[in-house]
Parts: C-alpha cells; structure tokens; sequence
C-alpha cells in the first residue's frame, strides 16, 4: 500500500513552429502550447480505490501517465510514500500498471505473460563480506544515479531561464506596441478608434497572458532550484557516508511459480496459463493482464480503461472482479474511466475532470446528492440531470422559479437545501434549476409540458418531454408503465428535496449539504 500526494501538478504540451506574425522588437516565440493538467491537487490515502472521471480529453488518463512515469511533470510534486517522484523512472517507482489494450505478448502463454515481469525485474540482496557480514561502504552507483539526476535537473532549469528571458522580452515588446497604439487614439476618427479599441483589448489579453507565464515559470524555478539542492545535498551525504551495499539479481523460478500461481488462483485462470492470448476471450485476457500486475507486489495499481473494450455484460462482471481485487489485495487503485457508471460503483472517491481541471472530488453519493457545479451534476447520474433556465423569488415561505414559457413553479423553502441568502433577497435572480429524472412527478396540477418520447424499459419508463420555449427535451422517470403517446400533455411537479439550483454565470451551486432556508 501506499500513499500519494499530488501537489500543483501541471502537463503542458509545448507548441510547435513559430508566431506566424513577427512585430518589430518582438522575439519569436513558439505558438499554441496545450495545458493537459492544470493545477492538480490531491492526496490519496494507503488502500483507496480512486476513480477518475471526465470526457475524453479532460486529462485523466495524462495524470494517470504522470503518476506511472511514463509522462514527465511539466510543474508541481508527486510524492509516493513521502518520497518525491518526480525524477525517479518508471520502473522504480514500485507501480504496476493495466493498460486499455491488455499489451500482452502473443507468442507467451498466459504463464509466460504474467512471469515476464519477474523474470526481468532484479531484487535486492545484501552484498556480503567474506565473514558473511554485509558490506558497508560508499555507494559510488547511487552516486552516479544522483549526478544524473541533477545533470537532468540543470538542464530543466537552463531552458526554464530561456523560457523566463523570451517571456520578459514579450511582455516589454507587447507593452510598447501597447503605448504606441494608445499614442495614436487621440488623432482617430470613430470608426477606426473602435478598431484600435479592439485591437488594445486583444493585445492587453495577450500581454496578461504573458504574465501569467512568467509567474508560472518563477513558481516552476522556485521548485526546480529546490530539487536541485535536494539533489546536490544527497550526493554530499552519499560521498561522505557509508551505507549498506547490495546486489541486484534475478528472482528464482520457484519463487515466479508460487506469484504467478498465487494471482492465479485470486482470479480464477488456473486453466489458461498454458493458452495464448490468441485463444482467450476479452474477459480473460483482462484477467492476465491483471495478474501480471498483481505479481509485482506493487505500491500502487494504476488502471487506464481497463473494460473500454469489453462488451457491456462482461465488463458489469469485470466490475465487481476488479473491486473484489481490491478488497482482497487492499492495495491502492487508480483507476482511469469516462464511464460514470463504473465510477460510481467502484470508486471509495472519485475526481471529476474537464479540461484538465478538477471540478470536484467525492465520494460516489456526495457527487450524486451535492454537486458543486453544473457540469458534475450533468456528468454524474443515469440519464443526466435536467436543467432549466428559470428566474428565481422568494415571496414569504415560498421559492417561485418562473420558467422561459411564463410557468411558474411555487417550492417550499422548508424542504429545500440552504439557498445562499443574496437569493432569498426578495429580487428576481436568473439561475439554472436542476432535477434528476426520478425526482420529477406526473402530476395533474403541476405545470404543462408535451410529450415527443416515451420508452419502456420494464421496470421504468421513461418520458421525453418539452416546455414550450425549450429546444431539448427532458426526461422524467416513472415506476408505472401508462397510456400516454407522444404529443399528450402531461403535467409535472418537482420535488423540492431533490432540486439543484446554479448560478447563471458561473455555473457554481448556489446551495449548502444541510436543510432549510430562514
């Protein structure tokens, strides 16, 4: 087990070719450098199973790289165990990893594919004297590990100035173009003052973006500058201290038997370690995959996607092996998914991504109940939540939420969740009002909306319905199958306990996790 702490970690992808334009003073510069991971921050405790979730492009599975060393931290700390990562290769940071596309050897049998790993990893053994003492003396390869390691770190922190230096030279050439445009203004008719006007509006954008930049990078060379005196520090201490020696060898084959037998075992392939992965279904060959990483006795279990491509029975079943797996091991998961619903059931807690920022991390049911933005609240649930454009007033004991068609809504604030009091102010507010599926009711009094789809789905069905001014329908589960057809009128009341409210510009929620509004 272990634990991990991911401190204001970035990826940054740089862009290639150079600023297609070239202003006089101006350095060139590249274009179109991409934030993967912006910002990322969490701890993560010995033995949970945490889930990240988003659409594709969010950053999960780039974090999830980051975390397994195969991509290198543009900026921030990643410690496993209290022990910083950051230069340390992959194959030495004690992970295994499950990769979407299973990446097993055709030509090895299940056996040989879940042995790979040991055969080729070497073990510590004390290096021992003639007396069989073991041998303390000066580690002259660690030595050399370190300097290579610093070596790197010089080379970060030479073209982290070069960075710096272009960034500067930017900004003092963007603020002179910037003063020679405003110089200009005062000799400008209307037509072309509003050209100049939004002309310095851009380049002022540009110019703080920039700056932004250059207080990145500063932040960056602060830790660099850090590691590299944490780096030098650990050559002083290797050079002038005696430590334990060992040997680095091959693990015998009567040990790589009892792993390989023993992940076997766990996961129920006895019989498929003389197959080939050619003669294996999907399932099965997940099963391996899993079991090469359980042999390496790792810290940590990083899985990207690892059910992506399964059909949908098999992976409901892979589900429940893997948090058996879980259980049973009690070693930390990483688990990369855009599938919800695996989320959902898998997950001790789970970090909602989008653009590669963190929207919020829960447990499955917080995320559920208490979303703290709109787009987790629409990401998270099966169907999605439905959301209106309302305008909200209270009026005594009362919440009206007028819709765009002149509907209105009367909600009891008793039986809703605390409503931040610059609400409740008596004005007019325009907020997004949200309602899952379920907690939605047919309801003869309520409001009127029509009818487009229903779908029966046995045990639910599922009504498709459309507000006049709305362009989306949305949906409204039932328990009772019913006699309506598309084009009815139905009407429909909320359940006060279960609506969301979002701010209409920042998209942030508007209410508390305790009931009951003053």
């Amino acid at each position: 087990m272990a634990k991990l702490l991911l401190r204001h970690v970035y990826k940054i992808y740089p862009g290639v070719g150079k600023a297609k334009k070239k202003a006089k003073g101006e350095t060139k510069k590249r274009s179109g450098d991409f934030v993967a991971v912006k910002d990322f921050n969490m701890e993560i405790n010995d033995g949970e199973f945490i889930v990240f979730v988003g659409p594709s492009g969010c950053g999960k599975s780039t974090t999830l790289r980051m975390i397994a060393g195969l991509e290198e931290i543009s900026g921030g700390e990643l410690y496993i165990d209290d022990q910083l990562v950051n230069d340390i290769d992959a194959k030495d940071r004690d992970i295994a990893m499950v990769f979407q596309s299973y990446a097993l050897y055709p030509q090895l049998t299940a056996y040989g594919n879940i042995a790979f790993g040991l055969k080729m990893r070497k073990v510590p053994v004390a290096r021992l004297d003639e007396q069989g003492n073991q041998i303390v003396a000066i580690d002259n390869k660690k030595i050399a590990s370190v300097n290579k390691k610093v070596k790197k770190l010089r080379k970060q922190y030479d073209t982290l100035i070069k960075d710096i230096s272009q960034s500067e030279d930017n900004a003092v050439a963007m603020q002179t173009r910037i003063d020679c445009l405003n110089e200009q203004t005062s000799a400008l008719d209307d037509k072309q003052l509003a050209k100049i006007t939004e002309k310095l509006e851009e380049m002022q954008n540009a110019k703080e973006q920039i700056e932004n930049d250059i207080l990145y990078y500063t932040e960056k060379k602060a830790l660099l500058e850090k590691r590299i005196k944490d780096a030098e520090a650990e050559i002083e201490y290797y050079t002038s201290t005696p430590v334990p020696l060992f040997n680095y060898v091959h693990m015998s084959k009567q040990e790589i038997d009892e792993k390989v037998k023993w992940a076997a075992e766990i996961l129920g392939i006895e019989e498929l370690l003389d197959s080939r992965p050619a003669e294996m279904s999907g399932g099965q060959r997940q099963r391996i995959a899993l079991g090469r990483a359980m042999v390496r006795g790792p810290k940590v279990f990083l899985l990207d996607e690892p059910l992506s491509n399964l059909d949908a029975k098999l992976r409901t079943a892979m589900r429940a092996e893997i948090v058996k797996l879980h259980n049973q091991l009690k070693t930390t998961f990483i688990y990369v998914t855009h599938d919800q619903i695996e989320a959902m059931t898998m997950g001790t807690r789970i970090v909602v991504m989008k653009l590669g920022v963190i929207q919020q991390i829960d447990t499955p049911t917080n995320l559920f109940d208490y979303p703290e933005n709109k787009f987790v609240a629409g990401f998270i649930g099966t169907p999605q939540m439905n959301f209106f454009e309302v305008d909200i007033k209270r009026e005594g004991d009362k919440l009206k939420a007028a819709f765009k068609d002149g509907q209105i809504v009367s909600l009891a604030l008793s039986e809703m969740r605390t409503i931040e009091d610059k609400y409740l102010d008596g004005n007019a507010h325009s907020v997004y009002l949200g309602a899952r599926g379920e907690n939605i009711r047919v309801d003869d009094a309520g409001i009127k909306a029509t009818l487009t789809i229903k779908e029966v789905l046995g045990n639910t069905t599922q009504l498709f319905l459309r507000l006049n001014e709305m362009n989306e329908d949305f949906i409204v589960s039932v328990p009772e199958r019913n006699g309506l057809v598309p084009g009815d009128a139905v009407g429909i009341s909320f359940n006060e306990r279960h609506v969301h409210l979002f701010d209409k510009e920042t998209e942030l929620s508007i209410m508390s996790r305790k009931y009951g509004n003053k």
